[in-house]
């Protein structure tokens, strides 16, 4: 019975609306009645807890050993400084799974983000985030590392045991990029049927992952885990009986020799400049290396690719 029924298919519509740097809307539309909440909740759920992001992990502040000391010649004490620069969001540009930034200030005055030494593979989103106000004959040295994640890492999660530096304080993080999501969902009309679904997922970032990634991850992880879901049962894809199996065959063989077969973050940097199969990689790899976000690494990996190819 179920092989012979088919639920009625319309084209489904998608489209990204960027209100500022950080906010920007989702639009679904029409889903089939009762999608709206069965889709739009999982791609919301995705959004607040599985998109990857950075975090500051360790925190120096001087000679201090933990965050309860006061700090000479600085007005804030130091749980009050460590809480401002977790406010801090960097954005890590290289490979590097961690990095290391650092901060010297002697002069009187309000300390900000805007100090720490600049670093081509970091970039710090918020610049003006303050951190402390120094006295006069005050002096401050932070030193932060900055890691790569997925979530929230509790204070409870975290491996002390591996920290072997007594003035390095290992804090809890928030990886997520994604700080807030709201769901809308309402009925559309299609042709004399008025309870099809509209999705409106609203969501805000902290600037340092661009909007458009946030939703291509999400549909992405979900498309992802039901095709491996399907593959347990042993059906491998979806049938498309409208595509006989030589067409079909055709296509398969066709999408593995163009596909490429890079690392994540490289085919994302590749198809951000418009490069999403080995025969447009192959005419533009003279200009890989001008690229923002590509490393030299990178690049070296690139191109022992394509000599396989």
């Amino acid at each position: 019975m179920l092989d012979n029924f088919h639920l009625t298919q319309v084209p489904i519509k998608s489209s990204l609306i960027n209100h500022s740097e950080s906010r920007a809307t989702l639009l679904i539309q029409p889903l089939l009645p009762g999608f709206g909440y069965t889709l739009g909740n999982s791609i919301r759920r995705i959004m607040l807890s599985s998109i990857p992001g950075y975090a500051i992990t360790k925190i120096r502040v001087n000679d201090l050993t933990h965050e309860y000391q006061a700090i000479e010649g600085v007005v804030e004490d130091a749980l009050d400084v460590i809480l401002n620069i977790k406010q801090i969001k960097p954005k890590i540009l290289t490979d590097d799974e961690t990095v290391s930034l650092i901060l010297k200030k002697d002069k009187p005055g309000e300390v900000t983000a805007r100090d720490f030494t600049k670093d081509a593979r970091v970039e710090i989103v918020n610049q003006d985030e303050y951190i402390c106000s120094l006295d006069k004959g005050g002096k401050i040295e932070v030193e932060i590392e900055i890691s790569r994640g997925i979530g929230y890492l509790s204070a409870d999660e975290i491996d002390f045991s591996s920290n072997t530096n007594p003035n390095q304080m290992m804090v809890d993080a928030l990886f997520s990029p994604v700080s807030n999501v709201s769901l809308k969902v309402e009925k559309v009309r299609v042709g004399e049927n008025t309870n099809f679904d509209k999705i409106e997922i609203d969501f805000e970032t902290d600037g340092t992952v661009e909007a458009q990634k946030v939703v291509d991850y999400s549909l992405d992880l979900i498309i992802d885990n039901f095709v491996k879901i399907r593959s347990a049962f042993g059906v491998p894809e979806i049938s498309e009986p409208q595509i006989n199996a030589k067409e079909k065959s055709s296509e398969v063989e066709a999408k593995i020799e163009n596909d490429l077969d890079l690392p994540k973050r490289i085919k994302n940097i590749l198809e951000k400049n418009n490069i999403s199969n080995v025969e447009e990689l192959k005419k533009r790899v003279k200009e890989i290396q001008d690229f923002p976000g590509i490393t030299e690494k990178a690049v070296k990996t690139i191109k022992n690719y394509l000599k396989t190819k």
